[in-house]
């Protein structure tokens, strides 16, 4: 029988930068457990989509994440 391997989760403190257009107008930090940086960005992501910076009148609005281990 195979056994599963899980991916052990890591710690990451992850800012989120909101732009319009190419001026950045506000950022958010998220702590987030994953197995990787990667996988800490996309969460983070995911997690802005709720942040009140988050605002589809903002012209040109696009969002940048950027994991640092803890």
């Amino acid at each position: 029988m195979r056994e599963n391997i899980v991916p052990a989760l890591q710690a990451f403190q992850v800012e989120v930068a909101f732009f319009s257009g190419d001026e950045r107008y506000a950022s958010e930090t998220y702590k987030v457990e994953a197995a990787n940086w990667y996988s800490a960005e996309q969460a983070a992501l995911e997690m802005s989509g709720a942040s009140a910076y988050d605002d589809p009148r903002v012209p040109d609005l696009r969002r940048e994440a950027c994991a640092r281990a803890c």
